[in-house]
């Protein structure tokens, strides 16, 4: 979910500090508004709640958390999980959008909603080498 926050306030940052600037202001016209600023806090954390769960509860999002290994295949990238319920499951080339390195994960977004993405620590990699031949390979193939 960090990384989830992360990607989406990368670019509205000034989302979060919308509703504290102008309770801010407001503050000076009458100081009731402290109470408001505090509602509004209040509100968002209540909002923001559905949508926590929402991407904690998807499929896409287990893949990440999940032990399991990622093998690159002509269908696409194949996730084989050591869980009992999920055993295997193929991404289809056409369903990643793009991959970005973030932090000390390697993140594959999907076209599917621009928040459901999949993490892959960069430890899972042996080396840098290795990393570098799986993004160029994931790369070439979504490019095709």
């Amino acid at each position: 979910m960090s990384i989830l926050y992360r990607l989406f306030f990368a670019r509205r940052w000034w989302l979060l500090l919308l509703p504290v600037v102008v309770c801010l202001a407001l503050i000076t016209v009458d100081n009731r508004f402290a109470f408001v600023a505090l509602i509004v806090a209040m509100a968002m954390v209540m909002i923001s709640m559905p949508i926590l769960y929402y991407y904690a509860l998807t499929q896409e999002s287990r893949w990440s958390i999940l032990e399991k290994t990622a093998t690159i295949t002509e269908e696409g990238l194949r996730l084989d999980f050591t869980s009992e319920k999920m055993r295997e499951h193929v991404i289809a080339w056409n369903e990643i959008d793009s991959t970005t390195a973030f932090n000390n994960c390697l993140i594959l977004r999907f076209k599917k909603n621009k928040y459901t993405i999949l993490a892959i620590p960069l430890t899972a990699f042996s080396g840098e080498d290795e990393l570098r031949k799986f993004v160029i390979e994931v790369r070439r193939r979504i490019s095709s």
